[in-house]
């Protein structure tokens, strides 16, 4: 199994040109991607991200990217016009107001207009190749983090599957005890209230028989168990199966509610809570899978 959090980067350098990709990924319920490119490869943002949803299927997901390449000169010009327009308004300033004339090569080039930059082509299927081979990268690297986690969470969520085999172990022990409990307390009641008189023992048979009809919880059980098997099956074999496991933890949740609504027992009331708190344990881990 997966985790949804985790961190990755990724190089790759082409004809001197490189760029590193970060992901950066935290629990959602789908795909989420937040990509923040340069202006200048924006045309590669598709490219990014059907590398990474080729293999990721869940999570937050933010990308990170650094981009350089070789300074170009001839990407640059200088407009000679607008320097020479500059230089003739300091001089009027200079002498009509006095002012200093404080003019110099590097303050013409910060003006803007002076210097220009030329549309230059970018090699746009080298840099889809570039971009692919930095994400799958850090793609790699960030599954590597998903997984150490992923084990360690399931490791956990074993640990609870244990634990609620074992309550519902205790509960199935029970549950045969209550009508047993029932017919011996009813018996003492009609005993009492009729004080030695006879009384119809089919009636008490029968009034036995509806209370152990409506307390009856052995399907409740059965279905913990199979839930249960499902879910370590699951576990085992599935990488990315959070979505299946949130429903299946919906299935546990609903049958122990059902044990607890029919049990009329106080001890198997106490089972359920305990129960349903190590359910709880165990969705709490769920949204942390992929």
């Amino acid at each position: 199994m997966y985790s949804m959090t985790g961190y990755g980067k990724g190089e790759a350098e082409i004809n001197g040109r490189s760029l590193i990709v970060e992901l950066k990924s935290v629990n959602h319920r789908f795909l989420d991607l937040s990509v923040k490119l340069p202006r200048s490869l924006l045309f590669a943002e598709d490219a990014l991200k059907k590398t990474i949803s080729a293999k990721i299927s869940r999570g937050h997901i933010d990308v990170f990217t650094t981009y350089s390449a070789p300074m170009d000169q001839a990407a640059f010009s200088l407009n000679v016009e607008a320097a020479e327009s500059y230089i003739s308004m300091s001089h009027t300033l200079n002498e009509r107001f006095g002012i200093e004339n404080d003019c110099t090569t590097s303050s013409l080039l910060r003006i803007p207009g002076v210097v220009e930059e030329k549309a230059t082509s970018v090699p746009e299927e080298e840099i889809v190749a570039l971009v692919k081979t930095a994400t799958e990268r850090a793609v790699d690297a960030l599954l590597q983090m998903r997984a150490a986690e992923g084990t360690a969470i399931t490791k956990d969520i074993l640990g609870k599957l244990d634990e609620i085999e074992r309550l519902t172990g205790l509960i199935e022990e029970r549950a045969p005890i209550v009508t047993e409990d029932y017919k011996a307390r009813l018996k003492q009641t009609m005993e009492t209230a009729l004080a030695g008189a006879q009384y119809d023992e089919t009636r008490l048979l029968i009034e036995i028989a509806l209370f152990a009809d409506k307390c009856a919880i052995d399907e409740e059980l059965a279905r913990l168990h199979v839930h249960v098997a499902h879910y370590r099956k699951i576990l085992e074999t599935e990488p990315t199966a959070g979505r299946k496991l949130d429903f299946l933890t919906q299935e546990l949740n609903r049958e122990s509610n059902t044990i607890g609504s029919k049990a009329n027992d106080a001890v198997i009331a106490e089972y359920v809570v305990l129960l349903k708190c190590e359910i709880e344990k165990v969705r709490e881990q769920i949204q942390n899978l992929e």
